[in-house]
């Protein structure tokens, strides 16, 4: 398939995606080229990985780093059943069925299933929400020697770089800004506490980073 056969494909079974304001003004070749800046050319994904698009509404960036990975392994998580039902739309419509799965559910609840919690070797967040809240519920799910990689505005990236990630199982590892936009790798290590990541009432009354 070539890239503008996928890129029309996508386009079409994202039509409900359009009506319902999920992807915004931007055309499927833009939400593709920001896709590829999660993953720079120096950047190298173990062969095979298992990966997850948290907050992947629709499947944004998941089904375009599946596309350009061809070595990797997704589940793409939302809370939105109606998202989720087109990102599995999506990822039929482009024949990535086999090795793309859609998740309805929460990601902190996902990020407590035993199987889940520290196995993959890339979690990717575009809009999934604030950097505290990114981190706890993302980088319970990173393997050790794996990474999280955010996409974020540049000032964000103080945040990230200057903070104390051990207990949620992460240390900063870089950031990069390009025409695709600003991202920072969050690299996976030993140290996981238990209890994260926590309630939503207890992550909204006590932040676990105050930025």
């Amino acid at each position: 398939m070539t890239t503008d056969e996928f890129l029309s494909l996508l386009e079409t079974a994202w039509r409900p995606a359009r009506e319902m304001g999920a992807l915004g003004g931007v055309s499927v070749a833009q939400l593709r080229d920001h896709a590829a800046g999660f993953v720079p050319s120096a950047f190298r994904v173990n062969s095979p990985a298992d990966c997850v698009d948290i907050g992947s509404g629709v499947g944004v960036p998941g089904i375009f780093l599946a596309h350009l990975l061809p070595h990797t392994r997704w589940i793409l998580v939302d809370a939105s059943q109606r998202r989720c039902e087109v990102a599995h739309q999506a990822v039929e419509a482009v024949g990535l069925g086999g090795r793309v799965a859609v998740v309805h559910g929460r990601v902190d609840e996902f990020a407590h299933l035993s199987e889940r919690r520290q196995k993959f070797d890339l979690v990717v967040s575009r809009l999934f929400g604030h950097v505290s809240e990114t981190a706890e519920c993302g980088l319970p799910l990173v393997r050790v020697g794996g990474c999280l990689v955010v996409s974020c505005r540049e000032p964000a990236v103080a945040a990230w770089s200057g903070s104390e990630l051990g207990p949620l199982g992460g240390l900063f590892g870089a950031s990069w800004t390009s025409d695709q936009g600003t991202f920072v790798r969050i690299d996976g290590v030993a140290g996981l506490e238990g209890r994260f990541p926590r309630r939503p009432s207890a992550r909204r009354r006590a932040p676990y980073l105050v930025v």
